[in-house]
């Protein structure tokens, strides 16, 4: 009797604590940009971030240190999405 009481203490207390995790955030969309649809170079940076912003709209892109250059494609990627 006294096992069962405990494993039941034990069982509702981890309840407890799943219950106020929060939520995870929603993953938004990697943004690609390329140069009008032609290839940008590694050193055009400055240029594809503008097009990034303006794509995004008012709040713009979301950067982050994972911000890269495709070499394959040309295009610049920002896995951050919009803000």
């Amino acid at each position: 009797m006294m096992r069962m009481a405990l494993a039941l203490s034990l069982t509702v207390s981890q309840a407890a604590c799943v219950a106020n995790v929060p939520a995870a955030p929603a993953v938004q969309k990697a943004v690609r940009v390329t140069n009008a649809g032609q290839p940008f170079q590694m050193w055009d940076g400055a240029a594809a971030r503008k097009l990034a912003d303006a794509e995004c709209g008012a709040k713009g892109v979301q950067t982050s240190i994972y911000d890269r250059f495709d070499r394959a494609t040309g295009a610049w990627v920002y896995p951050g999405g919009c803000a």
